[in-house]
């Protein structure tokens, strides 16, 4: 008798594999959706005359001193700057455990590329894209400067635009095409694959009201 009252209805047990294939078919689809938005014009160059360059911070670790990734946003900022598209540069990214931040790294790069000290403003507070996005965008309300060239790397330069876009920047996109992270079709997938993922992360934040 217990078993006949706690035990579900056939139909319902029925109902619980297309639920399932539901759900996972839905997520499929908007993985792949953010996939085509990730990966899709990547390597496209939107870079005109502006009030300034962000470039954003990555992984500074590398064997021989700043890593590729490090050396490949700055050295595209860098040359951007001296093709005149800007006066300024934010270098933005914070602290790597006990070490310098992004930022100083970054700045370091661009001073060894060629972009003068004075023009150069670190931003060495952010943790992640959207941190990047906020101070930096701070540091421009504070200068008065209304538009920006965002250097990083072309698996993450649509989510970044994204992001300072929701945030109501004027930015306009330049990915480092040079980097190691794009040589290869195996790292390619990977970077697009995880940067997918924090897009994905990115829109539920959103949905629930954070930007942090």
């Amino acid at each position: 008798m217990a078993d006949t009252l706690t035990s579900s209805p056939p139909h319902a047990r029925r109902r619980w594999p297309l639920v399932v294939l539901a759900i996972g078919l839905l997520a499929f689809i908007w993985f792949g959706g953010d996939l085509a938005y990730v990966a899709v014009g990547a390597e496209n160059d939107h870079a005109v005359p502006a009030d300034v360059i962000i470039v954003l911070g990555c992984n500074i670790v590398g064997e021989n001193g700043p890593s590729p990734c490090i050396r490949a946003r700055a050295g595209h900022a860098a040359d951007l700057y001296k093709q005149g598209l800007a006066p300024r540069v934010i270098a933005t990214g914070g602290p790597v455990e006990n070490g310098p931040t992004e930022a100083a790294v970054l700045a370091y790069v661009l001073e060894a590329d060629g972009v003068p000290s004075d023009a150069i403003v670190q931003e060495g507070r952010a943790l992640n894209t959207i941190q990047n996005i906020t101070y930096s965008q701070q540091i421009m309300r504070e200068q008065g400067w209304s538009t920006a060239i965002l250097v990083t790397e072309p698996f993450h330069i649509n989510r970044a635009a994204l992001i300072a876009r929701d945030a109501g920047m004027q930015v306009y996109p330049s990915p480092a095409t040079d980097s190691a992270n794009w040589q290869s079709f195996s790292a390619k997938a990977y970077h697009v694959g995880r940067d997918t993922l924090s897009l994905m992360l990115y829109q539920v934040k959103s949905l629930l009201g954070q930007r942090n």
